[in-house]
């Protein structure tokens, strides 16, 4: 029971610091995993499989709220890109016609349809 909890405060180490969706992934099998253990668990009608099963449940929730956490940071992170990248597209220059007239000197524009 303590080494399954271990094992969760060091995957989410491990999730905190690397690729979101890698991390959401492991922990996604590692829900999956501790869902099985608890539907063990709770076949077992002793004390000590009441306990384990109450903590494996408060594994469980951990282990969800870190995921959903997880998930949104990466849509935070998506909706920060997105928004960084609209700014700068407004930003830029207008490449169009208007440019010759921008940079255009006296003199220097002759109209040749008149």
């Amino acid at each position: 029971m303590v080494q399954a909890i271990g094992s969760s405060a060091s995957a989410s180490g491990a999730a905190s610091g690397g690729d979101s969706a890698s991390s959401i992934a492991a922990l996604q099998k590692q829900l999956a995993a501790v869902q099985k253990q608890l539907t063990e668990a709770q076949k077992d009608s002793s004390e000590a499989g009441q306990q384990k099963a109450e903590l494996l449940a408060q594994q469980l929730e951990a282990i969800q709220a870190q995921i959903a956490q997880l998930q949104a940071a990466a849509a935070q992170k998506a909706a920060l890109q997105a928004s960084q990248a609209a700014q700068a597209a407004s930003q830029e220059p207008d490449r169009g016609q208007g440019d010759e007239r921008r940079y255009a000197t006296v003199g220097s524009v002759i109209d040749t349809q008149a």
